[in-house]
């Protein structure tokens, strides 16, 4: 068995429509290859949210004039039309999906007949034709079984047919849910379904039962330039940056994109591997190498070879009650005032309401607050990052240990953190190679996606967007993406994709909670950024 009840129930799903499903799942998951704990948690993630919890299996289409100017402008142009078929399903399907996806036109009936069923919605007569092929039973002339006794197995055959496992194997949530959606509605709820199912497998033992695939990164090409773009699609704009390779990384080569001269890719990046799209001139192919395992176990060791030791995190003193938020210096040491606010919350809403109350409390914008305000040409973005993730317990280094300091805690001495002798202060150009070399270690996960960086945000994660800027003698930037609250949103497209996350920093102009105009990271005066978030 690779599940129980007790993940769905802990999912939402009601004991009753558990029972109903888990033998099914478990058989048709073990059949077709989800069968291990990415691929499981990702797949019942996407089914728990299409299905409700398994209450739903049938697509409602009784939507309001409202609902119908909102979900389909493209089939309801005016509110009129919207209203001669508010409340009637039967016309609502045949209007939306005739004539298209293998459908006769609306008044065949055919929309209707073949609207969405099963766990991950089927639609359309071509996905029930496919589907009947797939599973050997003749659902095009009785489509009702598909939410039925076939339920599961339809999903089954969504999640295969579409290559699913692949995304879940690499975890890209993002890719999962365009795939499913089209676009990235209900994103959040599908991520904390996600996180959902991995506490579940976590707490009930299931996690272990069964190995994690392990992804084989086969590097093909190299990196020509000093940089090279990672993209999302085959264009060159702000909106499809992922991240910037530099020079020499390897990358493996999976075909070719849909625009000619581009090329799909999966790089390995902090142990995490991810998909995009390069330009195919700026790569050179290399000799064959042995496979490497992502997110591989340590190495053992040899008989009578000693581990280096973890490196401990860098404080000067804390709980000085000289370094307040209202003075002008001590910005090296960690705020000392006796009454500023933690994130000690378990669950997401609570942590995500402790951020925003630290956000409140730091008062970036005050002008009283006189450690964040910008004077004689300085500004203190990382100033008020790190004071924000050492509130959020999420450790960030405001001070780091110096190389000769380094070299001696490999060797496994202990040190105190002593000011320009062990440890020195860390700017935003500093902080972005600290988090590239030592973050995964201290718990900071690399992101490639503002959606789901905005989504691990509003669930309490502590996230981060940093630059580093080309001439190193000028300021990098470091700006915190924080919950989006109230009238304070992120800025999303029509899908629901965030194209400028809900930002809060210190700098020339410093603000709580804004939306930049641009992609910031993204200009010319930057040599590379990154995405960061800490559980």
């Amino acid at each position: 068995m690779l599940i129980t009840r007790e993940v769905l129930t802990r999912m939402g799903a009601t004991a009753a429509n558990a029972d109903h499903y888990i033998e099914t799942l478990n058989a048709a998951m073990a059949l077709h290859g989800i069968d291990t704990t990415p691929r499981i948690t990702h797949f019942l993630a996407q089914l728990m949210h299409e299905s409700g919890c398994l209450r739903l299996s049938v697509e409602n289409l009784n939507y309001s004039v409202d609902g119908l100017l909102k979900v389909f402008p493209r089939y309801f142009r005016s509110r009129a039309e919207a209203e001669a078929c508010a409340r009637k399903p039967e016309r609502i399907g045949n209007r939306v999906y005739g004539a298209r996806m293998g459908n006769g036109p609306e008044a065949s009936g055919d929309g209707y007949r073949y609207r969405g069923r099963g766990l991950i919605q089927l639609t359309g007569k071509d996905n029930y034709r496919a589907f009947a092929q797939w599973c050997g039973e003749d659902v095009v002339a009785d489509p009702d079984r598909v939410a039925t006794e076939l339920a599961v197995h339809s999903a089954v055959f969504f999640w295969e047919r579409n290559n699913l496992n692949a995304l879940a194997d690499i975890d890209d949530l993002s890719a999962i849910t365009r795939r499913i959606n089209g676009g990235l509605n209900g994103f959040a709820d599908r991520r904390e379904l996600l996180e959902k199912a991995r506490h579940a497998m976590r707490v009930l033992g299931l996690a272990g039962t069964f190995a994690p695939l392990a992804v084989a990164f086969v590097p093909t090409h190299t990196v020509l330039p000093l940089q090279l773009n990672l993209r999302s699609a085959p264009r060159v704009a702000s909106s499809t940056l992922l991240a910037a390779l530099m020079q020499g990384s390897a990358v493996e080569v999976q075909g070719p994109a849909a625009v000619a001269g581009w090329l799909r890719v999966r790089v390995l990046l902090n142990g995490v591997l991810r998909e995009g799209v390069v330009a195919e001139q700026y790569l050179a192919p290399l000799a064959p190498r042995p496979r490497t395992r992502a997110r591989a176990a340590p190495r053992a060791l040899a008989g009578g070879e000693t581990p280096l030791p973890a490196l401990p995190e860098a404080h000067l003193q804390g709980e000085r009650a000289d370094v307040t938020r209202a003075r002008d210096g001590g910005r090296a040491y960690p705020l000392g005032e006796a009454d500023r606010p933690t994130r000690t919350a378990r669950d997401a809403p609570g942590r995500a309401a402790a951020l925003g109350k630290i956000v409140d409390y730091l008062g970036v914008a005050d002008p009283a607050h006189l450690r964040y305000q910008a004077r004689a040409g300085m500004t203190f973005c990382n100033i008020y990052a790190t004071d924000y993730a050492f509130l959020a317990s999420a450790y960030l280094p405001r001070v780091w240990w110096t190389d000769t300091a380094l070299r001696r805690l490999t060797l496994g001495e202990t040190l105190e953190a002593v000011y320009g002798q062990t440890v020195r202060e860390l700017n935003a150009n500093a902080l972005h190679d600290w988090l590239d070399e030592h973050g995964v270690a201290f718990g900071w996960v690399r992101e490639l996606d503002l959606s789901l960086l905005q989504t691990a945000a509003n669930g309490g994660e502590v996230c981060l967007i940093i630059a580093q800027r080309r001439d190193l003698n000028r300021s990098g930037h470091i700006s915190v993406v924080v919950p989006e609250q109230g009238a304070h949103q992120a800025r999303r497209s029509a899908e629901g994709e965030v194209l400028r996350p809900l930002e809060s920093q210190a700098g020339t102009r410093n603000f709580a909670r804004e939306v930049s105009a641009s992609a910031w990271w993204a200009s010319e005066r930057f040599q590379s950024f990154a995405f960061w978030r800490h559980p």
